[in-house]
């Protein structure tokens, strides 16, 4: 639609091909992502009889359960040491669908992860690497798990963040 879209034209400030947050990459995002999860999630710690350190925002259990699932599936595109978050979801969908349990496939992994969010209120470190975790498999059982992965792809590329 626009290829440019100019901020200021005296200043020659403007913004190429979209690109609202600068040449970012998925490997920068999920750096960003993972950013925001240590810093929202961690307690702040005081010093030695010194003032304790104050924490800005805290992640609620479902900031950090979603922030995790846009993490995890950055993870996935953005590759590299990224990686090892498809490797924890691999490992725990394969837990499930090895055999163990009957017939189950990366569907039924994907609902009892919903559950899992769904009902229970974890603590934010918990809720952030079950989204984590979440994201990879959601990613492998397709169908209608698929949205999120979809929703966040579709956003950071929106922003051109990727």
């Amino acid at each position: 639609m626009f290829d440019h879209i100019v901020i200021a034209a005296d200043s020659g400030l403007h913004i190429e091909g979209g690109r609202l947050l600068g040449s970012v990459g998925s490997g920068g995002v999920a750096l960003a992502l993972t950013g925001v999860l240590v810093a929202g999630i961690r307690e702040p710690k005081g010093g030695d009889g010194g003032k304790k350190s104050k924490i800005r925002k805290k992640l609620t259990s479902g900031q950090a359960q979603w922030t995790g699932v846009a993490a995890g599936t950055l993870y996935t595109t953005a590759g590299s040491i990224w990686a090892a978050s498809g490797n924890v979801s691999d490992g725990f969908a394969r837990l499930f669908t090895s055999g163990g349990f009957g017939a189950v496939g990366p569907g039924a992994v994907s609902l009892l992860l919903a559950g899992i969010m769904y009902f229970r209120e974890l603590a934010p470190g918990r809720a952030a690497f079950t989204g984590i975790i979440a994201a990879g498999v959601w990613a492998q059982a397709g169908g209608i798990w698929g949205l999120p992965e979809a929703l966040v792809l579709t956003g950071a590329h929106a922003v051109g963040a990727i």
